[in-house]
């Protein structure tokens, strides 16, 4: 009798979505950046990393988010910027592996918690970082960051492999003949020449139509 042959695990992803000038610097420069909390749009996410720098007396503490989660819509629609929206999926393990050892730097999978759940439970000061409310759960979100008593910096680059990055997807609002020249300029980037990158078929896709043929 025949073995079935075992299928090769699928590598844990981290997306990273982003607006097309950050794509192109990710590439071109190899690197990421976590920014300072006080940059982003959800005051209340922002207001317990800034509440542990003050408790930790830490002079800067800088993040960057990714979700864990596969391509959705809602992902686009929130954390990329219309037709100039990028997403950069890269391999987890590869991508985490640039933060090894290095001092200052965390990581891990954001909790998502109810207000009641927080007021019965205060959680412990070190997972401030890595708390959110509940409603964002869809998000899956994994979170790299960094913290420091003497620098007080707004920005970190962080320099990166080029191969960590597994796929390129562009907006599925961007017009398709756009797409094409964006694709072709990404690719003449050093390196990018074999990097899969392509327009997302989330809101046209073909084979999802001749499936009820």
């Amino acid at each position: 009798m025949a073995t079935a042959k075992k299928s090769t695990p699928t590598p844990a992803i981290l997306n990273r979505y982003t607006a097309l000038p950050i794509a192109l610097e990710v590439l071109a420069k190899r690197r990421i950046t976590l920014l300072s909390p006080e940059t982003w749009e959800d005051y209340n996410n922002a207001y317990y990393l800034e509440r542990y720098r003050q408790e930790m007396k830490f002079r800067s503490v800088l993040a960057i988010c990714f979700s864990l989660h596969r391509e959705t819509f809602h992902h686009w629609r929130i954390f990329s910027s219309g037709a100039s929206g990028v997403c950069i999926e890269f391999d987890k393990d590869r991508l985490l592996k640039h933060f090894a050892g290095r001092p200052g730097f965390r990581h891990e999978k954001v909790t998502y918690a109810w207000i009641s759940e927080l007021k019965k439970a205060k959680p412990p000061i070190e997972k401030w970082p890595f708390l959110k409310r509940r409603p964002f759960e869809d998000e899956r979100e994994y979170r790299i960051t960094f913290e420091s008593k003497t620098e007080s910096d707004r920005a970190k680059a962080v320099p990166i492999d080029l191969a960590s990055i597994r796929k390129v997807t562009l907006s599925p609002w961007i017009p398709g003949s756009v797409s094409a020249s964006v694709i072709t300029i990404m690719k003449k980037i050093d390196g990018c020449a074999g990097l899969d990158i392509s327009r997302s078929s989330l809101l046209d896709n073909s084979g999802w139509r001749d499936a009820i043929k």
